[in-house]
């Protein structure tokens, strides 16, 4: 790690004051780029799995009607025999033959075809009381043949922030698609017209009622790590602010962790990525080392039924 680097990362590691918050370092010699795809996987959060097993998950979730299945854990919403969703045999049998053809649709028309597995590891979430640690996200990207990338997962509830993350625009760089790109486009929206949306619970009892719309979205860019970016956006699992955010209140040294911020570092940006019931939030900046320094910091949903 560059010298200067370490001494604002020994300045940032004074200011901090609060103790459900750390500091965080990206040295980019080490590390290499920095991106969001980049930030999970370095914490831990990603795992390769296959494409198989992904869109089985996400057929799981629909039979379900929970994030989770509520067998593995304490009961936190309604059984489905007690709903009126309108979910019965037929619906899933039609939703299975839609995921099939999506799958044969995929691996006919991406290369580098690739799926992950997105969850908390035991280790960043020692400090909470978190319950259900059998929750994830899967994701499927690939390449078109036109050398564009492809991505897809199902939205993802948000219990944590209530009303779900507050989005930022998202600006697709291809800014003229080529023909494999729109013709797969197409494909696509076509086989999710017969996948529409379907209401799912989270935590529902204690007067919570909490739903959610489940259903797949999808992101095209030229680059992977982009790609996945913006398709988490969509899956309202990730949201990312530009900011020169000045706190009004110095607790926890808000106000010098906010000088800090702005004296030392560029392109500040705040990185939200949500998995249900916990939210991790990294707000970061450049140095002009090139390096990346900040804070994280952990929200937990309480659940008091």
């Amino acid at each position: 790690m560059k010298s200067e680097t370490e001494q604002l990362l020994a300045t940032l590691e004074v200011i901090v004051g609060n103790p459900f918050i750390c500091t965080f370092v990206w040295d980019t010699e080490e590390q290499g780029e920095f991106n969001l795809w980049n930030l999970a996987i370095a914490q831990n959060f990603v795992s390769l799995t296959d494409v198989d097993l992904a869109i089985a998950h996400w057929q799981s979730v629909e039979r379900w009607g929970t994030p989770t299945e509520q067998t593995k854990n304490f009961e936190y919403a309604p059984p489905r025999s007690q709903r009126k969703d309108g979910w019965n045999a037929e619906i899933e049998a039609k939703r299975f033959e839609s995921y099939q053809q999506l799958s044969q649709l995929l691996k006919a028309e991406l290369s580098d075809l690739q799926a992950f597995k997105l969850s908390v590891p035991q280790g960043l979430s020692d400090s909470c009381e978190w319950r259900h640690q059998d929750y994830c996200v899967y994701i499927i990207i690939g390449k078109i043949a036109d050398e564009n990338w492809l991505c897809l997962l199902p939205t993802v509830p948000d219990q944590v922030h209530n009303k779900g993350l507050a989005q930022t625009t998202l600006t697709n760089p291809i800014k003229s698609p080529t023909t494999k790109t729109l013709e797969l486009q197409s494909k696509i929206r076509s086989i999710l017209a017969e996948l529409p949306a379907i209401t799912l619970y989270g935590y529902y009892y204690g007067a919570y009622n909490y739903t959610y719309q489940h259903q797949i979205v999808y992101a095209f860019s030229q680059s992977k790590a982009l790609a996945i970016e913006l398709a988490l956006q969509s899956a309202e699992m990730l949201t990312v602010e530009k900011t020169n955010v000045e706190y009004a209140s110095d607790e926890y040294n808000s106000q010098k962790l906010s000088q800090f911020f702005n004296a030392n570092l560029n392109d500040r940006t705040i990185y939200t990525l949500n998995f249900w019931e916990i939210s991790y939030n990294y707000e970061i900046g450049k140095a002009s080392t090139g390096d990346w320094l900040g804070v994280r910091s952990l929200w937990e949903f309480e659940y008091n039924p």
